[in-house]
């Protein structure tokens, strides 16, 4: 319940957070937790945290991360379960023998963040509270409470699945293809396998993207940490898509997800060490089809985080037996582990191959470390994907796959690297640093030339493949100092006919502009 990982949390936390007086079950190591309060919910104002386990949790330090969410729908309890058995196997490793020299490299390679759920309201409905002298529950709730028609009162059916008047399904609430979500209060066509399963209003987008606050703090974190990889859980109770894993992406076209060949070998990996509840075999595969605003769809997309999302269990996924949940939570560590294991590079005592880049790239005249770096591979490269970029470190970190790469590393200010047909290793993570040399800078110096009467602002705009910037000018001389390079300039202003100018800045520079009224 939601109380009891409050409970848990805080005892954790007393017991294994104090940077003082450390108590950790790994020699030579720093404080192994530290619980950290991500914000409240939407409606009623709760609290929900995450936990990050490393060998010095109480600083942030330049290893890689993974991200664990436990749950984002209400109903789907065995990801909280097994997301706060994952918390306590790594702070008590010595009783689990087995499975200690993989706890141990996870936090000395890496950082893992675990966030047991990012829905507590809709964790409260599902558990059910106390209403007066009435007990108030509904097993079947997916959403959390937003008050979705503005009436001030929760409105929600406890009579089977769907029919909810309030509450927005968090993971259609992503803004990449949120536009394709369910609209308020419309209806499901059920699916294929199970017809007669229907969820009216469950699966609501929200008034927009973004706009709950859950989805919101998740975005936040992610944006402020570069994760590379990341698992969510989910359950499906309509048993149509359970026990499966599911990835980025497969889209009508057929469009396939940039960095689909370091993707689906991971996934199918992670799918074939997590065995089924009943009978032979193991969890099925798959990349995505959907585009309705899904978590995964949108981290990968915006933050080069690549998400699995892991259906867990069966259509019985609140399983009243005590060790089934046991049974199944053991069944689900073995793939977690191997994406962590991905993510820090390591393979022992077994494990993924390695097929990873990383460096850290720093100005070559301060060898100050240098933020924002992009890094792009011509292989793995996309519109639709947000740049992949350094850390606060000046850290890059790419997966990849066996094959030959063409990367560019890009700054504004800084000359371009090129680093062509490299080819990765099974067996080590292949560090490649830079030094970047600064450009030289010139002046650009703009003569504006205005009609009689002018009085408005006049807006500048200078642009290249990697730098945007805007400034104001005045009527007269105007000179700016920018580095060397290829430039668009877009000079704009009210009722004045837009200018365009196409710039190669190699040594001062000065233009004269004359601006009209539109219609002259």
């Amino acid at each position: 319940t939601y109380s009891e990982i409050d409970s848990i949390l805080n005892q954790w936390n007393q017991d294994f957070g104090d940077t003082v007086n450390v108590n950790s079950p790994y020699p030579n190591s720093g404080p192994i937790f530290k619980l950290i309060d991500l914000g409240v919910s939407t409606e009623d104002q709760l609290p929900f945290w995450a936990v990050k386990l490393s060998f010095n949790a109480n600083i942030d330090e330049d290893e890689p991360r993974v991200l664990i969410l436990g749950q984002c729908h209400a109903e789907e309890i065995l990801g909280v379960e097994i997301s706060m058995e994952l918390i306590y196997r790594f702070l008590h490793p010595d009783e689990f023998s087995a499975d200690y020299q993989t706890l141990a490299g996870i936090l000395y390679s890496s950082e893992v963040w675990i966030v047991p759920t990012y829905n507590p309201e809709g964790l409260e409905v599902v558990h059910g509270w106390e209403d007066g002298e009435d007990w108030i529950q509904d097993v079947s709730y997916r959403k959390n409470k937003m008050d979705a028609n503005h009436n001030g009162v929760f409105d929600f059916d406890i009579n089977g699945y769907g029919n909810d008047l309030d509450g927005v399904d968090l993971n259609r609430n992503y803004e990449l293809n949120w536009i394709f979500g369910d609209e308020y209060l419309e209806t499901d066509e059920g699916c294929a396998s199970n017809p007669s399963y229907v969820s009216n209003y469950d699966y609501y987008r929200g008034e927009s993207p973004f706009s709950e606050n859950e989805v919101s703090i998740i975005k936040d974190l992610l944006m402020d940490y570069d994760f590379t990889l990341s698992i969510a859980y989910h359950s499906s109770r309509s048993g149509c898509v359970a026990e499966r894993v599911i990835y980025s992406w497969l889209w009508t076209g057929p469009k396939l997800s940039p960095d689909y060949q370091v993707i689906q070998p991971l996934g199918q990996e992670i799918a074939e060490l997590t065995l089924k509840e009943v009978g032979d075999g193991n969890y099925h595969f798959a990349a995505s089809g959907s585009m309705r605003g899904n978590a995964h769809d949108w981290i990968y997309s915006q933050t080069g985080c690549i998400q699995y999302l892991i259906e867990v269990g069966t259509d019985n996924m609140q399983p009243e037996d005590t060790a089934l949940i046991e049974d199944t939570i053991e069944r689900n560590l073995p793939g977690a582990y191997h994406l962590m294991k991905r993510a820090a590079g390591i393979n022992y005592p077994t494990g993924p191959d390695k097929y990873q880049i990383t460096g850290i790239i720093k100005d070559a005249e301060t060898t100050n470390p240098l933020q924002g770096v992009e890094v792009t591979i011509d292989e793995m490269d996309s519109g639709i994907l947000a740049p992949r970029s350094t850390d606060q470190f000046g850290r890059y970190r790419r997966l990849l796959y066996f094959d030959s790469f063409n990367l560019k590393f890009s700054k504004h200010g800084y000359q371009d690297i090129y680093y062509e047909n490299f080819i990765p290793s099974a067996d080590i993570v292949n560090e490649f640093d830079i030094m970047m040399n600064p450009k030289n800078y010139y002046d650009l110096t703009i003569n504006t030339h205005l009609p009689d009467t002018h009085s408005d602002s006049i807006l500048l705009s200078v642009s290249s493949d990697v730098y945007n910037e805007s400034f104001v000018l005045n009527g007269g001389y105007n000179s700016i100092s920018i580095p060397e390079g290829d430039y668009r300039l877009l000079i704009t202003s009210q009722d004045i006919l837009p200018i365009v100018e196409d710039v190669n800045l190699e040594e001062d520079v000065e233009l004269n502009i004359y601006l009209d009224w539109y219609g002259l």
